[in-house]
């Protein structure tokens, strides 16, 4: 007869199932405020100096944590925009010989916090082709993340919605779209006016520039008038490019965060219409009056939108160049046809050195999450590259291809996260290569083909220093998994002929770009426990399994051999990426 457990282990066991199930990764609140079915309003669009202008529905959908901290991030939900175009409108907007329609749009967020405003800049919001053909109104449903933003005193933070500097990209079957162009500035607008990304009250909100010294993406495109940009290539139609603002009298508010350590100051009077950012409390808004019982104070608060452009790196030269030999079972097969070098008769190539930052998420299916890899702001390393170690040439198949070794081991990632939703959990996940990677990259644009490339390598994945509500959980020195990870990232670059703005944007070796494992299968794991505790079905079963993604990006690469001072080593230092907002497929 076994020897039963002591209770207190079973406990401990049981909380640290529903720790890896919680996702190893920073939770989300149990509760988010903003509508559980989003909020619709009216806008008006004027598209072009001299067209009438367009009215529009916009159904706006995100949630919200519940209450945030006094000087933490505050971050919002995903956003998606449906818009509702009406037939009239697309009519009067898209040329006839357009089969479909895609768009993108930055949008204007008001915040406000008592007395304390800004406006900031939701950009790079993107929508999908959509058929233009039929009777009805088309809809485009425009999705994409946003940045949050941190207070610096408590009260309620209200999210209302503001203008959108919208772009309709028609399409027909023979043609591509057009290049988006500028929007020509309206010269009545000051600069200072609010559309650089956000605005400033005198109550102490301030603007990214104050902060980093750049504006956010997209910032500059709120100060056109609407205008329609020309096309950049022969046949291909043009983009449609206008400033849409809220309709007044509608309740703007997209959701309300509470902030404990105090209530700011709230205004007595005025509202915000939405249309252009104006200052005030948007009507209708949870802290248009104080909170029955309470007191306001006269707490000065500012809101500060988070930073997004992400650090310098503080390098301007690569590690040493990896050697080693490619694996054999990465790299597609020869035809007969086909010239290998370097030949048998011929030395190896000489070493080419480079390099490049690469960060992203690994996305768990089981846990609903994701964890950040290689953190550019919690000293990322850098990948190293031993570029060109084998080429093969098909001239018959008009086949080039390229293959490389890279060397990439990337820091621990700390989690914390709640369990239960009140019980604090933290972890440390080591990614230990296995090796180096093999680069393959397939294609010409001579040829005018697609740029293929598939990095491909091993790695095994270590989980340590679990603690639960402070306490350790004793996982041994040794959880990791069974067999090492099987990782295959890909990413393509369109030929030079196909300008389609659809999909991911472009990558290859040099200019960087996203990379995608969207099959990543995680193993079992194995030694987990001590004292005769075996904790590897809790983990395998938390973890393991097929359908996981891994999303990088990789920022250009610097190389420091090639004889000149190459723009992406020292000026000012080697480049580091932002971590990609949101997944994608590269097929």
């Amino acid at each position: 007869m076994s020897r039963p457990r002591p209770r207190r282990v079973v406990q401990l066991a049981g909380v640290a199932a529903a720790a890896l199930l919680a996702g190893l990764l920073p939770g989300t609140d149990s509760a988010a405020s903003g509508e559980p079915d989003g909020v619709s309003l009216a806008y008006t669009c004027q598209f072009g100096a001299g067209q009438d202008p367009q009215d529009i529905s916009v159904g706006i959908k995100q949630a919200y944590p519940a209450d945030g901290t006094v000087g933490k991030p505050i971050q919002p939900g995903d956003l998606t925009l449906t818009v509702g175009i009406p037939r009239a409108a697309v009519t009067a907007l898209v040329p006839a010989e357009a089969d479909t329609l895609s768009g993108s749009t930055d949008m204007k967020t008001n915040i406000t916090q008592g007395t304390s405003r800004t406006v900031v800049i939701w950009p790079d919001l993107t929508a999908k082709s959509t058929t233009v053909a039929g009777s009805g109104d088309l809809d485009l449903v425009l999705t994409g993340k946003v940045p949050g933003v941190a207070v610096t005193a408590g009260g309620d933070l209200v999210f209302a919605a503001g203008d959108l500097d919208l772009t309709l990209h028609p399409q027909s079957a023979a043609g591509t779209p057009s290049d988006p162009g500028t929007p020509t500035a309206d010269p009545s607008t000051p600069a200072d006016s609010g559309t650089g990304g956000s605005s400033s009250d005198d109550s102490g909100a301030v603007s990214p520039s104050d902060i980093s010294g750049n504006a956010p993406a997209g910032s500059g495109s709120g100060s056109g008038s609407g205008t329609v940009a020309s096309g950049s290539a022969a046949g291909s139609l043009t983009d449609i490019t206008g400033l849409c603002a809220a309709k007044a009298g509608q309740d703007i508010t997209l959701g309300t965060v509470t902030v404990p350590g105090g209530t700011s100051s709230t205004p007595s009077s005025g509202t915000s219409t939405g249309a252009t950012g104006t200052s005030g409390t948007p009507s209708g808004s949870p802290s248009s009056s104080p909170s029955a019982g309470s007191s306001p104070t006269n707490t000065r608060t500012t809101i500060v939108p988070l930073d997004t452009s992400p650090p310098h790196s503080g390098r301007t030269t690569c590690d040493a160049v990896p050697h080693g030999e490619l694996d054999p079972k990465r790299l597609p097969p020869v035809s007969p046809q086909a010239i290998v070098l370097p030949l048998p008769s011929m030395p190896p190539f000489p070493d080419a050195r480079m390099c490049a930052y690469a960060v992203g998420f690994s996305n768990v299916n089981k846990l609903t999450g994701a964890m950040i890899i290689n953190d550019p702001n919690a000293h990322p390393v850098l990948a190293d590259v031993n570029s060109g170690r084998r080429k093969v040439l098909d001239y018959t198949n008009e086949y080039v291809e390229v293959d490389s070794l890279l060397s990439f081991a990337p820091p621990p990632s700390h989690a914390t996260f709640l369990t239960y939703g009140f019980v604090p959990t933290s972890a440390e996940v080591d990614f230990v290569p296995k090796g180096l990677m093999t680069v393959v990259q397939t294609g010409d644009d001579y040829y005018n083909e697609p740029i293929l490339t598939t990095i491909g390598g091993y790695q095994d994945i270590r989980i340590h220093d679990v603690k639960i509500n402070g306490v350790t959980l004793d996982v041994g020195p040794n959880c990791h998994t069974a067999t090492p990870v099987d990782v295959v990232l890909k990413g393509r670059k369109r030929p030079s002929t196909d300008t389609s703005t659809g999909g991911l944007p472009n990558y290859d070796i040099v200019d960087g770009g996203p990379l995608v494992d969207d099959n990543l299968t995680v193993p079992p794991f194995t030694g987990c426990g001590t004292h005769g505790e075996n904790l590897d079905a809790l983990f395998t079963a938390s973890l393991s399994g097929s359908g996981n993604t891994l999303n990088m990006v990789q920022a250009p690469i610097c190389s420091p051999d090639d004889g000149t001072t190459p723009q992406n080593c020292t000026e000012p230092d080697i480049p580091l990426p932002q971590l990609p907002v949101r997944a994608g497929s590269t097929k």
